[in-house]
């Protein structure tokens, strides 16, 4: 009869533990992206942001695709949370079919904020507006772009521009 019993705990225990192990694998496997744009985050050095719906109002997908004309999978932009600690803790990544794509601009950059992407084309971009996010006392060209396409990174009325200028990042910031 003891020797039931203990079967019977240690069977419960195992229950149990398995209950666990399995929910706990099934939240961490949960996407907030697709699984192409997980992985190539984790070749970045950096992890999905698993909570990053976890907040009020209309909130826009942390990743874009089609951010250059033609196939749409051939170019997709998205915000990973680097896995090491710092204070800048985000980093966005570039995706394109062509390196020469990004005209000569890093295929990623770190940023404090990750908020939803979007693309847009701009019409008379003022890059006066612009500071360049590697070396922000670097002064922006004064230049007027006719038509430019932007990413967006914007949530609860805060929003940030990048935009490539064929040799670097740069970026104008608004609330």
């Amino acid at each position: 009869m003891e020797l039931l019993k203990r079967l019977y705990l240690v069977s419960i225990s195992m229950g149990i533990f398995l209950m666990v192990a399995i929910a706990r694998n099934s939240s961490a496997d949960t996407l907030v992206m697709p699984r192409e744009l997980v992985d190539l985050a984790r070749t970045n050095g950096c992890s999905q942001i698993s909570d990053f719906f976890e907040r009020p109002g209309k909130v826009s997908p942390p990743y874009v695709y089609g951010w250059f004309p033609g196939d749409p999978e051939r170019s997709v932009a998205f915000w990973c949370r680097k896995n090491e600690q710092s204070k800048v803790p985000f980093k966005l990544v570039f995706k394109v079919a062509d390196a020469k794509q990004l005209q000569g601009c890093s295929a990623t950059f770190d940023w404090p904020y990750a908020r939803g992407l979007s693309i847009e084309t701009r019409h008379g971009l003022a890059l006066r507006e612009f500071r360049y996010i590697s070396a922000s006392k670097r002064v922006a060209p004064t230049t007027v772009v006719t038509s430019a396409r932007v990413i967006v990174n914007e949530y609860d009325g805060l929003e940030d521009v990048f935009y490539c200028d064929g040799r670097d990042w740069l970026v104008s910031s608004r609330e």
